[in-house]
Parts: structure tokens; sequence; C-alpha cells
């Protein structure tokens, strides 16, 4: 009997130590094993990711940097969840234990180097290095909403599109070479699926608003930007969140109908993805983001992808569909060794790091020319669909900093100019809390307020977020007032 309970309390000491190793487990993650030469001690470099951490061709190439650098810098990558990415990297900014280098959403960008948070990397950065990058991207990065300075170029990009399952449309008597070209085909095809798939748990359409900036932000208002329409109006200065009443309509239908994947305000992408490869759902809007999970996933059918629907058969095509700079990489401007962090910065833009992120569907660079490269990715089936085309156009930077502007607003927190709110009233308008149109309009006022606001400060320039000949087929050729006015100078 002592034997035993000797044997019970050695085998509880074990379980107790484990936890305490677990428990006690840094924020961060080792990639590398690295080698003591005793010439110098290692400059680690923490970096934060959203997304590319768990893949294994990138770890190797972290793996390959930190053995082989001549400037003994080792990085050591946090370990944060996708799912509270942002949320965490707000919460160690805030407490100034923030990463060394790391990617921020573009929501967030203007919020952080108003607050300070990012390096200024103009000094660090020859001709020779901005010349690899696209004009656009240089133009972007050095808005005036930045402060004048350059904390991020952007290397990538994310592009949006439509994906469906061609033996669900087959299924359902559809034609899989004709997806919906316009919301009322679109809304037609997901009945049909879902009445063909009555009874099996298959769905027409799926809204991941669990994730708003994936669905709300991109399948609505990046996709709407096809058909013309966008929530600001480049061209007057204004806000006007009618445009996406059709859009708003279509669902609601769509849910009264059945065809809308259920618990829509709860579901995140990554489970509508699986959803989408087992075979349940029809159709869903996605990023180019999104496409390394979907192929991690293994989709069992055959599926396509396309360009979204527009809200017309006459506005297809009536504008730029609007694609985003992947969320960018920056400097922390508390971090110890400016130095090293530039360093580790510069070789994460560097053409062999972003050939990796390529070559692995992680990303669709701007960079070296590397989308034009002979070595398109083996293996992934329909990743050159999310290529940028002739269809696709980054868009002018529109406001963001407002809501610091609205004395009703009170947060201790970065704000990212009122989108939390828009996405919610999106939401309450599918629940059916809202009344579609007067809430839109609702919205509408309250942002064009915050821009009046705005104007009376120092901060907020309006003549810098106005296009007078903005033409939404080339979004990039138009000239702000300020540009104008700046020209007229010379």
């Amino acid at each position: 009997m002592k034997r035993i309970w000797t044997l019970i309390f050695i085998l509880c000491m074990g379980g107790l130590a484990g936890y305490a190793l677990l428990y006690e487990r840094p924020l961060t993650t080792d990639y590398a094993s690295i080698s003591e030469d005793g010439s110098a001690p290692r400059t680690q470099i923490k970096v934060a990711l959203y997304n590319w951490t768990e893949n294994l061709e990138v770890k190797n190439a972290i793996q390959q940097y930190n053995r082989t650098n001549a400037d003994h810098i080792e990085i050591v990558i946090m370990n944060i969840s996708t799912d509270a990415y942002n949320d965490t990297l707000n919460m160690l900014m805030t407490a100034g234990q923030g990463p060394d280098v790391f990617s921020v959403d573009n929501a967030w960008l203007a919020t952080y180097v108003n607050k300070n948070y990012l390096a200024d990397l103009s000094g660090s950065l020859d001709n020779a290095f901005l010349s690899r990058f696209p004009q656009w991207a240089v133009r972007y990065a050095a808005h005036p909403l930045f402060k004048g300075g350059l904390y991020f170029l952007p290397s990538s990009v994310e592009t949006v599109r439509f994906i469906y399952n061609k033996q669900l449309f087959r299924s359902a008597g559809l034609d899989p070479e004709q997806p919906p070209a316009d919301y009322a085909e679109l809304e037609r095809a997901a009945r049909r699926i879902s009445e063909a798939g009555f009874g099996v748990n298959r769905y027409g359409f799926a809204l991941a608003a669990g994730d708003t900036q994936d669905s709300l932000q991109a399948g609505l208002e990046m996709s709407s930007t096809y058909s013309g329409e966008y929530l600001y109006n480049y061209k007057t200065g204004r806000y006007d969140l009618g445009v996406y009443a059709p859009w708003l309509q279509m669902l609601l239908a769509m849910k009264a109908e059945g065809s809308l994947y259920p618990g829509e305000s709860l579901l995140k992408k990554d489970t509508a993805l699986r959803q989408f490869a087992d075979g349940n759902i029809g159709m869903m809007a996605v990023t180019s983001r999104d496409y390394a999970k979907l192929q991690e996933y293994k989709p069992k059918d055959e599926w396509a992808v396309v360009l979204p629907p527009a809200a017309s058969s006459s506005s297809r095509g009536a504008g730029a569909l609007m694609m985003v700079p992947q969320s960018p990489l920056v400097v922390n401007s508390k971090t110890a060794d400016r130095e090293a962090a530039v360093k580790v910065w510069r070789f994460m833009q560097s053409e062999d790091f972003l050939s990796t992120l390529f070559q692995q569907g992680l990303a669709l660079p701007v960079v070296e020319g590397i989308l034009d490269s002979p070595r398109t990715p083996s293996g992934l089936a329909h990743f050159q669909e999310f290529f940028p085309t002739a269809a696709d156009s980054i868009y002018p930077l529109a406001p963001q900093i407002m809501d610091q502007y609205d004395p009703n607003t009170v947060s201790i927190e970065p704000r990212n100019s009122g989108e939390r709110s828009r996405m919610q009233l999106y939401l309450q308008i599918i629940s059916g809390e809202k009344p579609l149109r007067e809430a839109l309009r609702g919205e509408s006022e309250r942002l064009n307020q915050m821009l009046d606001i705005a104007d009376t400060g120092y901060v907020f320039n309006r003549e810098e977020y106005t296009f007078p000949g903005f033409d939404p087929q080339q979004p990039l050729d138009s000239t702000s007032l300020s540009d104008r006015a700046s020209e007229a100078q010379q």
C-alpha cells in the first residue's frame, strides 16, 4: 500500500511540474536552436505576425536567417492567437510591452502612428530599396494621414473573390460554369442549393460575420466597389452607407428563405471555410488571405473562383474591385535596438522571404516582380485566380481618425474611425433589430458629423480626401483638392 501511495505522490508532483512549465510558458516561440560561437552575444528581436508563423517554410526561412545573419540577430516569434491578434497587440502596445517588429491591421495604422507607437523608417531606406516598391505603395505610405513619415511600406496585397461549389450547383440543377453575376442571381442560386440540400444541412450562402473584417468589410464593402459603390464618396468627400441597401436586402431575403448558413453573427471565417471544404456551403466571399487555410482543409468537391457578383447586371464593372495592402510590417518606436529591428524588417521585405510567402500561398507580393516570376506555386490549385488583374485596384485612403473628435465617445484604447459601430450596425440590420434604410441613414449622418467636427481641428484636412474628378474605374488616377492646390502653388 505504501508503494502505491508513493507512486501516486510521484505522479501528482510530475503533473504539477508539467502544469507549472506550461503555465509559465512565455509568449514567444523559439523556432531556432542557436549555436553559441562565442564571438558575440545574440540580439533577440521579438516579431509578431498575423497568420504566417505556423507555416513550415516560413519557420525554415526564419531559422535560416537566425543561423546565417552576420549581425548576430535572433528572431523570436511571439505566440499570439490569430483570433485575438489585434486585441492582444493593442494591449501589449498600450502596456509598452509590444513586439519589436510586427504586422498591424490597416485600420489601426493611423492610430498607431498618432500614438507614436511606430518608428519612422525614412532615414533607414535609400532610393534603391524604395525603387523595389510600386509607386502607389510609396505614395500610400507617405500619405499626410501618417504625419509625413514613412512607417511602413505595403509589400503585399489582398484581393477579394467569390468561391462556389460546382457539385452543389449541379445537384441544384444550376450550371456550374455560370456562377451568379448579380445579387438577384445570387439569391436565386442560394435558394435552390438550400432547397436541394434540405435535410442534410447544406446552405446556399455563408456570411462569417463572427469575423467582421473578413466578412463585412471584404464581402460587402470591398466587393461593392465592383458595382461602383463605396461607403465613402471620393468626389464629394461625404459618407453614404445607403449604397449598401441592396446587398443587405439580399441577405435579409436569404435569411428569411433559409438559404443563409445559420448563426451568421457568430460564424467564424475558419469554420465557414471548413464547412465550404466539406461541401456544406455553396458560395461565399473570401480574400486571398483565406486561400492557404482553404487549401489546408482540402475541399472534397470541385470548386471555382470568380469576381464577386455585382448589384445588378448593368453595374458589373462600374468600378474597380478594391484590393488593400496586406497588414504591413512596422517597427516598434520603443524597441531596445532599432538598428537590429530595422534589419529584421528589411529581411522580411526581401525578395527571398516574400517569395517564400508567395510559394506557400500566404501573400501576393507587389515588389520585385515576384507575381510575374515563372516560379508559380505548384500544387496550389486556384491560387492564380486570386492574383490582381486589370479589374482590381488600390483605392485612395479614406478618412480614418474621426471618433476621437466625437464628444460622446469615451475610450482608453486606440480606435479605428468608427468601424466597430458600422460593423455592429450591419449585423443589427441583418438580425432585424434595426430598420434597414433608417439605420444606414443615421450612421451616414454620424460619420459625416465626425468629418465636420474633425475639419475644425488641425489634424484632419478635408481636401486631402476629396477628389472632384474621381473615376471609380481608375481610382488611383484621380487628384485630390490638396494635390491640386500644391501643384498650383508650384
